[in-house]
């Protein structure tokens, strides 16, 4: 079995190739002492660098200005904007004047500063900028001691570009047409590095730590881009599985390119809403939102997460507008704060607990803690008025929670009214199903809730008593388990009782060999991650409604998850294939 290493997924697809190490900072930096009369000379040579630079810049973005975006392009006039800044020159020829330091030191020590700087700062997308500086250090460095690096081929073979972090000049060595893609041990999914790889459309993961030690050069290796994934050494059935899901994915795009635009509907005409789930506003700028019905799932806590502060009101005002606002009128659903167990926030101290996935988490911390959840709220009831905004829940257990949240609403709205401040008088409000015990009080908590999202996540790791983190019993996660399936069976017929919406938001919303179940059980909303939605688009078209009733009603008298596995297996890949090579499936 192949070892396996996890990182940030930073852009989409499935890459496999050898690995070459590729090491991005000199590792020789000249050091001598220069005197009051040399300073003056370095001084110059601080010019011709960066003219050298700015034009390799400008080459750059020249060259790169038909493979990605035009936003993307203008990476590179941040780079030059750094390049030029007056206070960054200042600061470099002041160290060389104060301590007689040469240039190339003095480009260290200033770079290293604005660095420690950049990474004391609360948002995140500005603590990635420090990748930039590092970016026109090495740069100069290397115009100063003449080691302009060349194009990096590895021979002309495919290859898996590993290294400490990629940055945006390295796009302009890298072999393109051979790359399959990048790996590193640092970066951040928002980082420069890791735009211009989604924007070039090579797979990348960020964040591996010991890549480069625990990878050898020229060994083989899988990326696994979806799945912020990386397998060293493996096996051949590992190796055969993804060069299968490759090829698939290469069907995939052809079909995508013709349905891109298309509704998302059954062959008999029913409409599913596909939606996407984000982790915040940078995730917006790459949305197409076009192609999709809304944002399922805001994950705001990661918002906080990155933060060394709680945001204040006006800062979520701010981003919560921005969401609402990109969506040109479709519904964007926040969660409210969801941090404890795995997601921690730095700056707010949580006793240690014995099981933090089980603990004072969610709903739970919130409501214990009502300036945290009345600011949020408030946040949100403001930022509805740019658009359609919902509220969501999370690990709801009784129905006395969302009373309780619903008061704190009928408050807000009470003083927003009475100020005069703009809000949706419509927002809606629902609840995550994702603690077992909400399915059997589910009739009582819809009475005062406008929709539910379905968190499979959780709720199939609750149901089954399964982390599937945990290597030792991970195989047993299976959300095919007819039980699982049944539970799903109880959310649907209570919430079609009801009238009220029912969407599913976790993984197997995104998983197109689920989606004939979801349709069948009676639901038509699903929330996944953007990578994912042309799959499951896809997958609607190959089932008729009635079909999919009919595979609901037999896998839901199954014993074991291995039968129900076989009715995958035997009925809905078929129909997947088909739909790949461009045959509509389905019968009326």
């Amino acid at each position: 079995m192949a070892r396996k290493l996890k990182g940030i997924a930073a852009a989409p697809g499935i890459a496999i190739a050898p690995v070459v190490h590729f090491h991005t900072t000199l590792d020789q930096i000249p050091t001598w002492k220069v005197a009051p009369a040399e300073v003056e000379a370095e001084k110059r040579r601080l010019t011709g660098a960066i003219e050298i630079v700015t034009q390799s810049l400008v080459d750059l973005q020249k060259e790169l200005a038909g493979a990605i975006g035009k936003h993307d392009v203008r990476i590179y006039d941040a780079q030059l904007a750094i390049l030029h800044d007056k206070s960054f020159r200042a600061d470099v020829e002041n160290e060389i004047e104060q301590h007689g330091v040469n240039l190339e030191v003095a480009l260290q020590r200033v770079v290293w500063r604005y660095e420690e700087v950049f990474a004391a700062m609360d948002n995140a997308a500005m603590r990635e900028r420090a990748a930039d500086l590092r970016d026109i250090g090495r740069q100069l460095v290397g115009a100063l001691v003449a080691s302009g690096r060349q194009k990096f081929t590895a021979d002309g073979a495919d290859y898996l570009f590993v290294a400490d972090e990629f940055l945006p000049s390295d796009a302009g060595i890298l072999d393109r047409e051979h790359i399959q893609g990048i790996i590193t041990a640092h970066g951040g999914k928002y980082s420069h590095g890791a735009i211009l790889a989604r924007s070039l459309g090579i797979p990348a993961i960020v964040g591996v730590d010991r890549v480069l030690q625990e990878s050898s050069n020229g060994a083989l290796a899988i990326l696994d881009g979806d799945a912020g994934m990386v397998l060293l050494d493996p096996t051949a059935d590992e190796r055969a599985d993804y060069e299968r899901r490759l090829t698939e994915q290469r069907s995939i795009d052809r079909r995508i390119a013709e349905l891109r635009f298309q509704p998302s509907v059954t062959p008999d005409g029913s409409a599913v809403r596909l939606m996407t789930n984000v982790e915040g506003v940078q995730d917006l700028e790459s949305l197409e939102i076009d192609t999709m019905a809304g944002i399922g799932l805001f994950r705001t806590e990661f918002a906080f997460m990155e933060r060394r502060q709680f945001p204040t009101e006006d800062e979520q005002v701010t981003m919560y507008a921005r969401a609402v606002a990109s969506a040109s009128g479709k519904p964007v659903t926040f969660r409210t704060l969801d941090v404890g167990g795995d997601k921690p926030l730095r700056y707010f101290t949580i006793p240690e607990e014995r099981n933090p996935v089980l603990g004072w988490r969610g709903i739970r911390l919130c409501l214990d803690f009502a300036d945290i959840l009345y600011t949020q709220l408030r946040a949100i009831l403001r930022a509805s008025a740019e658009g359609r905004a919902r509220i969501l829940l999370p690990m709801i257990t009784t129905r006395s929670e969302v009373v309780r949240c619903r008061e704190v609403l009928d408050e807000l709205t009470t003083d927003l009214r009475a100020n005069g401040v703009p809000y949706d008088a419509r927002i809606e409000l629902g609840v995550m199903v994702e603690v077992p015990v909400l399915v059997s009080v589910l009739p009582e908590v819809l009475s005062v809730v406008d929709f539910v999202s379905v968190g499979t996540n959780d709720l199939v790791q609750y149901l089954l008593a399964v982390d599937r983190d945990n290597p030792q019993v991970a195989k047993m996660y299976d959300p095919f388990h007819p039980g699982v399936l049944r539970v799903l069976a109880q959310i649907a017929d209570a919430t079609r009782a009801a009238d009220k919406g029912a969407s599913i938001c976790g993984e197997i919303a995104g998983d197109h060999c689920f989606t004939p179940f979801l349709v069948g059980l009676g639901f038509r909303e699903l929330s996944m991650a953007p990578v994912f939605l042309p799959r499951v688009k896809l997958m609607l078209r190959s089932f008729t409604v009635d079909e999919c009733r009919d595979l609901v009603r037999r896998a839901l008298a199954m014993h074991s998850t291995a039968d129900v596995r076989r009715l995958v297996q035997d009925e809905v890949m078929p129909r997947w294939h088909a739909q790949l090579s461009g045959a509509e499936g389905g019968t009326s």
